[in-house]
Order: structure tokens, then C-alpha cells, then sequence
């Protein structure tokens, strides 16, 4: 019976010490009282890292500049005719070099409110040809005529941007050497 007293003994005080260990014993944790200030916030910061909620329309903006890339202007032709003029074919093989890689529209521009859409449809067919002469595989659906991306200006408008342009294109500083706005140079100005 001792035996069997001392298992007994030794049972119950185990089982004691595992319900005091798990529900008895308790650490004590001591409260300090804190501000709002002295607590950390775990939401999302407000404070983004440099640079980062601008980079989508820096993007956006650069992605619109080599769209513009694509765009054969009125001016790159010979007159009223289909026939590009030395800088426009220089353009459209820059663009046959591009088109691979880019996946932008090849816009030609359309005659001025859109006066002469056969010449239009012909110039188009002629920038389509000389793509797929240069291993443009999809030229004919690419090629589109089109307004361009950025109309541009004519007559005085453009004259008055010109003028504009020239005389205050140096930070104030005068191209001509000491009229008007400085002496040339760096600092002069209004």
C-alpha cells in the first residue's frame, strides 16, 4: 500500500503543478501609461519614398514622347504627292528599326482638315510598302492616317512662339550680343 500511496501522491501532485503551470502561475506584467504620442502607429506610413508617387506620369509621359516617334508629319512629304522628301525617309526607316521592339501605331498625319483623304490613303499605303520592304511584318494594320498627337501651330501663332523662342530661349540672356535683355553670358537677364 505505501507503494501505491506514493505513485498516487506523486500522480496528483504532478497533475497539480501541470494546472497550476498552465492556468496558476502568471507573470506579472506591469502597465505603463503612455500618450498617443510615445505609441508606434502600425498603419501604412504617409510618407512614400522619393520620387515614387511621380513615377507613373514620368512614365506615362515618356511612353506619349516615343508614341510621338511614330508620327509622319505632313512636312516629310514632297508637296501634295506620296513621295517622301529626304528627312521623311529617314524617319520611316528610323521607324522600321523601332517598329520590332515598339508597339506603337504608325500614324501618318492627314492632309489639313482633312482636305485630300485619297492623298492621305496614298501616302499611307506608300510608309506601309516601304515598312514592309524593311521587314515590318504587320505594316499594313500598324499604318494609320491620323490626326498627329500634337497639331502644332500655324501663321502667327507659331510666328509669335518662334519670336518668343529665340529672345528669351537663353534664361534672359540675348543671342545677338548686348541687346535688350543682358550682355550675353551667364546671369544677365530681366
Amino acid at each position: 500500500m505505501f507503494h501505491s500511496a506514493k505513485i498516487r501522491q506523486v500522480l496528483v501532485l504532478g497533475m497539480l503543478v501541470g494546472i497550476c503551470a498552465s492556468g496558476c502561475i502568471k507573470p506579472t506584467i506591469q502597465f505603463v501609461p503612455t500618450t498617443l504620442s510615445m505609441r508606434r502607429s502600425l498603419a501604412i506610413p504617409d510618407v512614400y519614398p522619393l520620387g515614387s508617387t511621380v513615377r507613373a506620369h514620368y512614365h506615362q509621359m515618356e511612353t506619349n514622347g516615343e508614341a510621338v516617334d511614330f508620327v509622319i508629319n505632313r512636312n516629310e512629304f514632297i508637296g501634295s504627292t506620296a513621295e517622301l522628301n529626304s528627312s521623311g525617309l529617314d524617319h520611316v526607316l528610323e521607324i522600321a528599326a523601332r517598329a520590332r521592339r515598339d508597339p506603337f501605331p504608325i500614324i501618318v498625319e492627314r492632309s489639313e482638315n482633312n482636305s485630300d483623304p485619297e492623298l492621305d490613303q496614298h501616302r499611307r499605303q506608300m510608309v506601309a510598302w516601304i515598312l514592309t520592304e524593311k521587314g515590318v511584318q504587320n505594316a499594313v494594320s500598324r499604318t494609320v492616317v491620323s490626326q498627329a498627337y500634337d497639331p502644332g501651330m500655324n501663321g502667327s501663332p507659331a510666328e509669335d512662339a518662334y519670336y518668343r523662342f529665340i529672345s528669351n530661349g537663353n534664361n534672359g540672356n540675348s543671342i545677338g550680343g548686348g541687346g535688350g535683355t543682358g550682355g550675353g553670358g551667364f546671369g544677365g537677364g530681366i
